[in-house]
């Protein structure tokens, strides 16, 4: 039981490290992804991440 709680865990903290942490969200026209990139992926309500290419992705305004 116990093992397998350890491997739950390490499953979790490796997701939440993957996915990041977000203190804030990213404003429009600035980076959420790409590779190497570290910081938040997650755009402003009014923005969503848009795939440039693979080391580059930008908070795009949503179409009104």
């Amino acid at each position: 039981m116990k093992f397998s709680l350890s491997i739950a865990v390490a499953a979790l903290a490796s997701v939440v490290a993957a996915t990041g942490s977000c203190t804030s969200l990213r404003p429009v026209y600035s980076q959420c992804g790409g590779v190497q990139y570290t910081g938040c992926t997650q755009c402003v309500t009014t923005a969503t991440c848009t795939f440039i290419n693979d080391y580059y992705s930008q908070c795009y305004p949503k179409p009104q």
